[in-house]
């Protein structure tokens, strides 16, 4: 691999993540939209319940990674002008990016695994959605290692903030930290999105079987942003063991890579779902709420014709029949 100096690499970073950043915002606002359009368009829904809407998993998750993200960019903002103007007159660039202890890098650390942890409690969310919340068991593999993720994102936070530390991101008691942070995460993501999509294939072949919707879209959705999670994933840890700069550009844009994953799937959902019509023969009823909690919520109508409680991934369990002479029952919700 072509040596590439530290300096080179900070600067593409920051104009790589102000580009990436850039996208993110767009993707935040139109999900943000769609989720108060949304809710405005919930016509069976009392006033004053209304604003309960909002305060969902998905909803909360979307405002932290937003909070995460913004923090990230404008703490790398001040970096470069801390390390090219105010740093010992700015003349001493290199000795400021290659400290470790810098306060404002040890901020852009955790705001990092901040926004990892996130993106991957939705992801196990979203799994245990998917399979209808009545198998505790399919779970159990991707807690354990969003608990060990949590669990070294801790230990790599520790390393770099204790005052004795070595001020060499490479060094071995960091590093071991910073390899189970991407063996963690990467298991989460694989096998959730893996379970996820085995979920849909089933669903969707019993569906068309029957004559419904077909989930394909929702599968391509799904899949195409956890390949690009996972690549930047194996990215930043082919850089990092090799010990290239280059793992610098990759952790200081993997916030906005955890934060675009997540908002890619909320915008185009929403997007499948604002254009999606109902199809003849359906016959959809929209029951009460959230169980106590008076809540409804329109949701996406598919025109799977069967018997079936659906819930969506974005907390507002709301129940909707789909009547029909079909005896067959599917157990799917929409991510």
């Amino acid at each position: 691999m072509a040596v590439v100096s530290l300096l080179s690499a900070n600067v593409a970073t920051l104009c790589i993540e102000s580009l990436l950043y850039g996208v993110f915002l767009v993707l935040s606002v139109a999900s943000m939209y769609m989720l108060v359009q949304r809710s405005r368009a919930s016509t069976n829904v009392p006033w004053h319940a209304k604003s309960t809407l909002f305060i969902t998993p998905m909803s909360v998750a979307a405002v932290l990674l937003f909070m995460t993200n913004t923090a990230h960019w404008i703490i790398g903002v001040y970096r470069a002008f801390r390390a090219f103007i105010y740093f010992e007159g700015g003349q001493q660039p290199f000795a400021y990016f290659n400290d470790m202890r810098q306060p404002t890098e040890v901020s852009q650390t955790a705001l990092l695994m901040v926004s990892l942890i996130i993106g991957d409690s939705v992801l196990v969310y979203r799994l245990w959605i998917i399979w209808a919340f009545n198998n505790r068991s399919i779970v159990i593999f991707p807690a354990c290692t969003l608990l060990g993720l949590t669990t070294c994102a801790i230990g790599v936070i520790y390393q770099l903030a204790r005052p004795n530390a070595k001020n060499d991101i490479f060094d071995s008691a960091t590093g071991r930290w910073i390899t189970s942070n991407c063996v963690f995460t990467l298991c989460t993501n694989v096998y959730s999105t893996a379970f996820i999509g085995w979920r849909i294939l089933r669903t969707n072949r019993e569906a068309q079987r029957i004559g419904g919707s077909n989930l394909m879209g929702i599968l391509g959705i799904l899949v195409e942003s956890a390949a690009l999670y996972t690549a930047w994933t194996i990215f930043f840890f082919v850089t990092y063991h090799v010990q290239s700069n280059l793992q610098y550009t990759c952790s200081d844009t993997y916030c906005a890579i955890a934060g675009i994953t997540f908002m890619l799937i909320n915008v185009r959902v929403g997007m499948g779902s604002a254009t999606r019509t109902t199809q003849p023969g359906s016959a959809i009823a929209v029951e009460a709420g959230r169980e106590g909690g008076g809540q409804a919520f329109r949701m996406e109508h598919l025109s799977v014709n069967i018997t079936r409680v659906v819930q969506r991934d974005d907390g507002n369990e709301l129940p909707m029949k789909f009547a029909s002479r079909s005896s067959v029952e599917l157990d799917f919700e929409l991510p």
